[in-house]
């Protein structure tokens, strides 16, 4: 399965893009302040079958896929959340089998919910989903995202699979 089909493009979701600083004049309206920026993205836990597993002990090809889904990333520009049309919007352009399910942005916060069509992962076909949870300061966003996938045997038993990421895109100076 590619990154997305995990992390559902965990950028898209709740973050705009960070842009270079030629627009030079921070938006009062928005919270994050214009400036440099760290974008990190790493992996916090997997459960599977309600069961935590230490982040070193998953399978191999899930393993894989926490590699793909870990990075960092020095930007300079102005972050904001996502309203549903444009997080809507980016998710059919991008990954057109998931949609937003729900999404209520308050105040500095979004919490959200997308819905994948299945997806073939090695023989088996997989279904996820993905739940947001996203905080913001004038220097901090922090968006806690859980990917959530049901795997079926052809018994007829379902697996659950629960990777939790964490996104933290602080500020680090001016640009």
């Amino acid at each position: 399965m590619r990154r997305v089909g995990w992390t559902l493009m965990a950028g898209l979701l709740a973050t705009g893009a960070l842009t270079d600083c030629a627009r030079q004049v921070d938006d009062p309206d928005n919270p994050p302040r214009l400036g440099h920026w760290r974008d990190e993205t790493r992996a916090i836990g997997v459960t599977l079958d309600d069961r935590s597993v230490p982040l070193e002990d998953v399978p191999p090809g899930l393993h894989a896929q926490l590699a793909q889904a870990t990075w960092t990333e020095e930007l300079c520009g102005e972050p904001r959340l996502r309203n549903r049309d444009e997080a809507t919007r980016l998710i059919a352009a991008r990954l057109p089998d998931c949609s937003v399910e729900e999404w209520t942005l308050e105040g500095h916060s979004v919490s959200g919910l997308a819905r994948c069509a299945p997806r073939t992962w090695g023989a088996t076909a997989v279904t996820p989903t993905v739940r947001v949870e996203d905080a913001m300061g004038a220097t901090y966003i922090r968006l806690d995202i859980q990917s959530i996938a049901r795997i079926p045997e052809p018994s007829g038993n379902t697996h659950s699979a629960v990777i939790r990421l964490r996104r933290t895109i602080e500020r680090t100076g001016n640009c």
